[in-house]
């Protein structure tokens, strides 16, 4: 997808309103062909076809002219939008009032562009943006050659303490950007890499040791996303949440959130909530998740659209554990919110969480008819081949349960049928393993098969698994296999 399209998609209804007014008020032509393709782009979304839109404007010809057009467009939208959106956030603000110290340098007006120097100086050291600050002392030092007010050593000496300050903290941005680049590649957090995390821990001890950086905000918040990395690295959530705890409190207690840093707040109570969960402390997970709920709606609902799903997350993981009545409440509650919205990864944690949830009521059918709307929904097609293996295996326990041997023995036979190129492969034994108990028991064994067949299932259950492994299966097989030989 284009620039072009990629922003004109991310509009909002304000935005896209907003632009029209602009653009009729330099044009009020009805037939604008900006316009025209303005809203083609919208509303074809990914079903775009530019020949179509470039022949219907300019006919088969006017390759070049239709080129034009499309880049004229960016370049307004981009316009437009840095318009708008000036003054409405601190960084943007300091922008613009560089870009002004630039336009009264450029039209040789020193005292209008040393005015706005000192407004940009004010507004970087008020939000702590040091590479701002870096290039705004450097104008100050260049500007007093022309005005013998200034006196330049006051500047070079900011900014020397600047570059110092400055050094360190892209010392922690780099340490950090390398740590989160590799557990993106690795997505289970397992992989170590020894040289960057001593990186990283000597990075975090020589700030710690820096009193001037204790009481700086911008600092504090770098150091809180480098360890917890470190610890989520490690999978060491007792410290993580202890660290969590301390720092979220900390930011409360010296009131350094605001509107311009709430997004941090947000980000440290879903941290917090997890780690919570992590250590199976389900209820003080739930009383940060109701807290997570409360900031959500601060600021007008500010950022309620971007995270109110680790809201709901929160609430189903950990009724999962203790209260499943309400786990599936929390889903309708969701599915609800989710109404007009679309986006399919949300609808299949619902679906997913909804079948694993009904199906430990007992309520299988429900259950069952949850992982049917799971199959026809767009991220399931494109999810990884190993999970749909092991969405279908909790079917087919789920079938089981039902009591339909029939309908059981089908899907089992259409799963490893299916899957069989991943159930050859050792990583997959235990889906194999289970597939091949789930007929068994509909069946009518003897006593000797019977004694032999709970002698298989004990082996399989003595068997040790790796770390996160049992985790990773959508219905626990251990745990549903303790129950099924508490009944056989």
């Amino acid at each position: 997808m284009e620039i072009l399209q990629q922003t004109i998609l991310s509009l909002t209804k304000e935005e896209v309103r907003t632009f029209k007014l602009w653009l009729q008020s330099t044009n009020n032509e009805e037939q604008r062909k900006d316009v025209l393709l303005f809203d083609y782009i919208r509303k074809s979304a990914d079903k775009y076809d530019e020949e179509f839109i470039h022949r219907k404007l300019y006919g088969s010809h006017g390759k070049n002219s239709f080129y034009k057009l499309k880049h004229r467009l960016q370049e307004d939208l981009a316009a437009h939008l840095a318009l708008q959106y000036f003054g409405k956030h601190p960084v943007n603000t300091l922008y613009w009032y560089t870009s002004l110290h630039q336009i009264f340098l450029s039209k040789n007006q020193p005292a209008l562009a040393l005015y706005y120097l000192r407004k940009a100086e004010k507004n970087a050291a008020q939000t702590e943006n040091f590479e701002m600050l870096d290039m705004i002392y450097a104008s100050f030092v260049k500007l007093s050659a022309d005005m013998p007010d200034i006196n330049p050593e006051m500047y070079i000496i900011k900014q020397n303490e600047n570059s110092k300050l400055l050094s360190r903290i892209r010392q922690a941005d780099q340490a950090l950007a390398a740590v989160n680049y590799r557990l993106k590649l690795t997505q289970n957090f397992g992989a170590k890499d020894v040289g960057l995390q001593k990186l990283l821990d000597n990075t975090i001890k020589e700030f710690a040791r820096d009193e001037s950086l204790s009481k700086s905000k911008s600092f504090q918040t770098r150091i809180y996303r480098a360890v917890s990395q470190s610890l989520i690295q490690n999978h060491n959530f007792v410290e993580l949440e202890q660290f969590m705890l301390v720092t979220y409190n900390r930011f409360v207690r010296e009131n350094w959130f605001d509107k311009a840093n709430h997004e941090t707040k947000i980000q440290m109570l879903i941290y917090v909530v997890n780690a919570l969960f992590k250590n199976k402390k389900y209820s003080d997970s739930l009383d940060y998740a109701e807290t997570l709920g409360e900031e959500l709606s601060a600021f007008n609902n500010m950022l309620y659209d971007k995270f109110f799903f680790f809201y709901y997350n929160a609430l189903v993981i950990n009724y999962a554990q203790i209260d499943l009545k309400r786990g599936v409440k929390a889903l309708d509650e969701l599915e609800r919110e989710l109404k007009g919205r679309k986006n399919s990864y949300y609808e299949f944690f619902v679906y997913l969480n909804k079948a694993n949830l009904l199906f430990f009521q007992h309520k299988t059918n429900e259950a069952i008819r949850n992982l049917m709307r799971l199959y026809v929904n767009d991220h399931y097609k494109k999810a990884d081949v190993s999970l749909k293996l092991k969405i279908a295996v909790a079917e087919c326990i789920m079938q089981c349960e039902s009591g339909d041997e029939a309908s059981t023995q089908k899907r089992v036979e259409q799963v490893s049928k299916q899957f069989s190129e991943l159930l050859v492969k050792t990583t997959y034994s235990r889906e194999k393993a289970v597939l091949r108990f789930i007929p068994d028991f509909l069946k009518n064994l003897t006593v000797i098969e019977k004694d032999k067949f709970k002698k298989r299932i004990a082996g399989f259950i003595a068997r040790s698994v790796a770390e996160g492994v049992e985790d990773g299966e959508v219905i626990r097989y251990n745990a549903w296999l303790r129950h099924k030989l508490s009944q056989f």
